[in-house]
């Protein structure tokens, strides 16, 4: 059969057109490739070992990790070495063939440790590295290569690594050695590389996976038989399913902080690892609110929080559709958190001119007063803030108000906001790591808990303030309450289930407890009696309790001295600390001595207008500076963590309402707290 001149032209014409249709596919597909951002993982033979094949039978982490990720939308290049130290994998130019392939939005997976603690100079490897983090030198020839050299410390090489990646634009992520299968008492021993692996990494601002604790506990919770076969050798090298259980782990970390970098090149493999819990992972979360070039989440002023995202700017912050910038002088910034301890690390300043800032954190806590930078320059300072939810461990949950549900929401929810305020707030950068920090509890009434809304306000809420970075404030006092009713609440129950040795309860009740009526209830009876169960409670947790009198009333008599409308109640918490052998704070001899020092008149300017009971900023400071001399005068251990610029104060002699000047919160309401 005879193909006619039309259908030959045809033919070709259509297979000329696949062809090129192919080629252009394998084009693009190669452009798009090039385009993906890498994820490179650098390090020894517990990331790569041999040629990644298993053919000894060991397995790096690095290869079984390929298979969480998508790699339609992002390439993993395994660069580990086995052998190398932290120091070789530089000295023979496998950094170097690493950097050359680097880009701007790359990430790189950084793990050495097992092979640094080896001999500096020998015959045989010379791969060690000085022990530590500082900036000690040996100049050494080299016994191996032959060349003169000049050896650093561990951390030293973390940081190059560190600082070269950020200079092609890439993230760093440091990764703590994997731990050796070598048991002590039925626990794994840890490796010291891996705390100095952390230093590197929050001195340096870089993000963390501790991989030596995080598999540890995995080991430990299965037993030394059941781990047996996770290992290739001895103790260092792992099988296959060791390898994946590490590589399961490093995803683990790296799921830690919110944001997740990584979180968007995730395949579906990754959704089936959960994050890393608690101080185990001491991850860094850190954004930048500028160009972002520092390794941290670049965040604008449009950036608006959601669950999904896990960071951005409360509503009241963002600029309305056609305007600029959000009115007055206020932004509230939120980051998704567990409940929790958290270190916020933030840089002030503006290259373009002065700034002032003050800073609130979750309803209006007083975390740091007035931060001032001239033009161009820049100050970091750090404040250790709560994070907490109604959620009890061993369960319920605490029986919240309506209020705390709408208004006072931000003090229960999982997440923590931060309020920028003053005349010229700026921030720069925002840090979060979890903090391991003593944590003084309180429990009270309205004069003690978060008000949050302007004018009102308490003690509670500036009492942070007065701490450097080593202490949480977790008020867990609210509006209304007595001691029978917070027992109710279950508010003591929440306390107690997250209450530790080392921990402080202050604990302020009287004004709500008065009202109370029935047979045999009374200052000296039923009040007492619930006053030595908390303090019997907070003991057997092996923490501190602090009883304390309640604040007094504005109210003069004609003498123009404060007579007291508390009836016996105060009275009753002295016996009690008396009784008990409890630290007391006075607060109700300190807030006389306060008011009258102003007067009938001045001391209104310490209290909401209209309001004899409940207190404006200013009066709350004031206690608040109260409670840091009852601190003082009972010589509490907390008192060594008071804010450096904390002075003497004496409540007779206040400082005058007239100076005062920290900047009130946006938001305000003529609502009387309940209990007035």
């Amino acid at each position: 059969m005879r193909l006619s001149k039309r259908i030959i032209f045809v033919t070709y014409w259509f297979l000329t057109c696949v062809v090129l249709a192919l080629f252009c596919g394998i084009v693009y597909a190669q452009g798009a490739g090039a385009n993906l951002p890498t994820l490179f993982l650098i390090g020894d033979s517990t990331v790569r070992n041999g040629a990644g094949d298993g053919a000894n039978k060991q397995w790096g982490w690095g290869e079984p990790i390929a298979a969480y990720f998508d790699p339609a939308k992002i390439t993993v290049l395994n660069r580990a070495r086995g052998g190398r130290s932290s120091r070789t994998f530089l000295t023979e130019g496998l950094w170097e063939q690493v950097l050359s392939t680097m880009k701007t939005g790359d990430f790189v997976l950084i793990q050495f440790g097992h092979n640094d603690g080896g001999p500096i100079n020998d015959t045989s490897r010379a791969r060690g590295t000085i022990k530590g983090v500082g900036e000690e030198t040996e100049e050494i020839d080299n016994l191996l290569t032959k060349k003169h050299e000049i050896v650093h410390s561990y951390g030293w090489y973390l940081r190059k690594y560190v600082a070269d990646a950020r200079a092609k634009g890439a993230t760093p992520v440091i990764c703590s050695p994997i731990p050796r299968k070598i048991w002590k008492e039925g626990r794994i021993v840890r490796d010291q590389y891996a705390r100095w692996a952390e230093e590197v990494a929050k001195a340096e601002k870089a993000g963390f996976i501790d991989l030596n604790e995080i598999i540890a506990r995995q080991y430990e919770a299965m037993g030394a038989e059941k781990v047996e076969p996770l290992f290739a050798d001895e103790h260092t090298h792992t099988t296959l399913a060791g390898a994946e259980l590490n590589a399961a782990s490093v995803i683990s970390g790296l799921k830690a902080p919110k944001p997740d970098p990584l979180a968007s090149y995730y395949s579906a493999k990754a959704a089936t690892v959960e994050a890393a819990k608690g101080s185990v992972s001491r991850a860094l979360y850190r954004f930048e609110f500028g160009d972002g070039k520092t390794g941290g989440t670049a965040v604008t002023l449009m950036t608006a929080y959601s669950k999904e995202r896990g960071y951005g700017f409360e509503p009241i912050s963002l600029p309305r559709a056609g305007a600029g910038a959000p009115s007055g002088n206020s932004l509230f910034f939120s980051v998704g958190l567990p409940e929790g301890n958290y270190n916020v690390t933030v840089t002030f300043g503006d290259s373009k001119g002065a700034t002032e800032t003050t800073v609130k954190a979750e309803l209006r806590r007083l975390m740091l007063e007035k931060v001032e930078t001239a033009l161009g320059k820049f100050e970091t300072r750090t404040f250790t803030v709560n994070v907490r939810t109604p959620q009890i461990s061993g369960g319920g949950e605490v029986r919240l108000k309506d209020r705390e549900k709408n208004i006072e929401a931000w003090a229960w929810d999982e997440k923590l906001t931060l309020e920028f305020n003053g005349k010229s707030p700026t921030v720069s950068a925002i840090e979060i790591t979890p903090a391991e920090a003593p944590t003084i509890f309180l429990l009270g009434d309205s004069t003690v808990c978060d008000q949050p809304l302007e004018p009102y306000s308490s003690w509670g809420q500036m009492l942070p303030r007065f701490f450097g970075p080593a202490v949480a404030v977790a008020s867990h006092a609210e509006s209304g309450e007595s001691l029978r009713s917070s027992l109710g609440a279950r508010r003591l129950d929440k306390v107690l289930s997250l209450i530790k040795p080392g921990d402080y309860l202050f604990i302020q009740y009287g004004h709500n407890d008065q009202k109370e009526k029935g047979e045999g209830v009374g200052a000296f009876t039923t009040y007492k009696a619930d006053l030595k169960m908390f303090v019997a409670e907070t003991r057997k947790r092996g923490a501190t309790p602090v009883l304390m009198t309640s604040v007094n009333r504005r109210n003069f008599n004609a003498q123009g001295e404060v007579y007291s409308t508390l009836g016996d109640y105060p009275e009753a918490v002295r016996q009690v600390a008396r009784e008990e052998k409890v630290a007391l704070i006075d607060l109700n001899a300190m807030s006389k001595a306060f008011y009258e020092a102003l007067g009938p008149e001045k001391s209104a300017l310490a209290f909401k207008d209209g309001d004899g009971t409940h207190h404006n900023n200013y009066g709350a400071y004031e206690l608040a500076r109260c409670v840091v001399e009852g601190i003082k005068a009972n010589n509490l251990g907390v008192a060594k963590f008071l804010a450096k610029d904390v002075t003497a104060f004496d409540p007779s002699r206040p400082d005058p309402p007239e100076n005062f000047k920290i900047p009130a919160s946006p938001l305000r309401s003529e609502v009387k707290p309940p209990g007035n």
